[in-house]
């Protein structure tokens, strides 16, 4: 039963200028204006050329596709896509025939300066936090156990949203938040485990009825389910009186001070009873999404096997322009382009999240980044300002500026009355087993994706030229696209 309360109001941020075309091009735009009428003093025509030229170059950048980017961003992409082939980074090797030291399966990429470390919370309970070397930033990955709607109330179902709204802004005005990740990851269920946990119950006496009953089950419902793992990610940047990056322990203490009030904030929001993921459930968390093929020999232990830090990465990797091979399977993300236009209900996920026959293996990553109070009241009314300028510039408003005037109106009165405002964005990545017909089976299950995705009105788009970059920030590490700068990473090894 799903409630039928709606959301929307859902909007980019709007580049201002004339026209909407950005403060860059517009500045462009009069520059040669400007130029040209100096010009005009000593040739009028290089002064026509100047404008037809210089104003050519500021329409065509202006015009944007549905994916909101220009000629210059699809000629920046496929560059940088080019450079990375001809230079090998795209090509990744590690293990006992690479050169990388001790014969270590170090994470590739942006995620190569990554490490783990443990503390302790007001409580004494243990939990790792994820270091991100290059950006200074540290992420508590917690796992939680979401109760689902499928039998509660309207009343009940709301309250989660409601609940899930003030987990966002009480962590707008924590000091050292940056982002909010969840992922949801589903997998077929090997039946593995539904297997052995039966098996034990058994006994050798047990009556020949009741033992064939018991069989018939295990035969019949250890497959064909799917298993689901729903990981909360929050990313942290502290910084001392002299900016500087605090220390791991000074931290880890202040994190460990957050944790048990977060617990029960998102526990309040249908969260469940969430716990912190220790380093040995980080690392074997990795290396299963790098090699899935791992999933079965792990599942069939009775203890789970222990997987370093250091060995949780790829043993073998290769980006290519809308693909990533690593190891054991084949994969391709998307990033959300732009949020539903229309008002949707609180199961508009439902489809995208939930399992698909098609896909070995699924994870959907929902970033949010929560703007603290004093900075959405100036975000607001500047996107207010902007829109009604906007409709200034044209003889007749159109209705999508007048709708967007209209949200802009109803988000800046929120934010009088307290509310933050939310940037928020989606990853979606698919893997299947590598092998035999592997790339028809990708691409039935990027279908798979893509329709899903249709029903909960997102358009997504494939991130052509970096399928590695888009592979590590949909894993539940707490990676912050917005810190990443190349220069300061190692790169793939060639």
């Amino acid at each position: 039963m799903a409630s039928n309360t709606t959301y929307g109001d859902y909007m980019r941020d709007m580049p201002g200028g004339l026209r909407n075309i950005g403060k860059p091009l517009t500045i462009a735009a009069f520059g040669v204006l400007v130029v040209a009428l100096f010009l005009c003093m000593a040739n009028v025509i290089a002064a026509g050329v100047v404008l037809a030229v210089g104003e050519g170059t500021v329409a065509v950048l202006a015009v944007r596709d549905r994916e909101h980017r220009n000629i210059a961003d699809r000629a920046v992409e496929r560059v940088s896509y080019r450079r990375q082939i001809r230079t090998g980074r795209a090509l990744y090797r590690s293990g006992m025939l690479s050169p990388v030291d001790a014969g270590r399966c170090l994470l590739p990429g942006v995620c190569s300066h990554m490490e783990l470390t443990e503390a302790s919370d007001g409580f004494g309970r243990r939990f790792a936090l994820v270091s991100h070397g290059h950006t200074g930033e540290y992420a508590l990955l917690m796992a939680c156990q979401p109760q689902g709607v499928g039998m509660a109330d309207d009343d009940v179902e709301d309250a989660y949203v409601a609940a899930w709204a003030h987990v966002l802004e009480s962590l707008a005005d924590e000091d050292g938040v940056t982002q909010l990740a969840v992922s949801v990851d589903t997998a077929p269920d090997s039946g593995v485990r539904f297997r052995r946990n039966l098996t034990r119950r058994m006994v050798d006496d047990a009556p020949d009825l009741a033992a064939r009953c018991m069989r018939q089950v295990m035969g019949s419902y250890a497959t064909g389910g799917a298993a689901t793992d729903t990981i909360l990610t929050l990313t942290f940047r502290y910084r001392d009186r002299r900016g500087r990056f605090l220390e791991r322990d000074e931290a880890a203490r202040r994190i460990g001070g957050l944790i048990p009030s977060l617990c029960e904030r998102v526990g309040a929001a249908g969260g469940g009873t969430p716990r912190c993921l220790g380093a040995d459930e980080i690392a074997r968390m990795v290396a299963v999404s790098y090699d899935p093929a791992m999933q079965d020999a792990i599942e069939a232990q009775d203890t789970p096997p222990y997987v370093a830090w250091q060995d949780a990465g790829p043993t073998a990797a290769e980006a290519r322009w809308d693909w990533y091979r690593h190891d054991s399977g084949v994969s391709r993300t998307w990033q959300m382009c732009d949020p539903p236009s229309s008002n949707v209900t609180s199961s508009i996920l439902g489809s995208l999240l939930g399992p698909l026959p098609e896909c070995d293996r699924k994870r959907v990553t929902l970033l949010f980044r929560p703007v603290p109070s004093d900075r959405t009241a100036f975000l607001t009314e500047d996107n207010r300002r902007k829109a009604a300028n906007q409709i200034g510039q044209e003889k007749r408003a159109s209705m999508r500026s007048s709708k967007q005037l209209a949200q802009a109106d109803r988000q800046a009165a929120e934010a009088t009355n307290g509310a933050v405002l939310v940037y928020f964005g989606l990853l979606a990545t698919v893997t299947v087993m590598a092998g035999e017909h592997e790339e028809d089976r990708l691409e039935a299950a990027s279908r798979a994706v893509e329709s899903a995705a249709g029903a909960a009105r997102i358009n997504l788009r494939p991130c052509y030229g970096a399928q590695d970059s888009g592979f590590a920030a949909g894993l539940p590490l707490g990676l912050d696209v917005r810190s990443y700068r190349p220069a300061g990473l190692t790169g793939l090894i060639d």
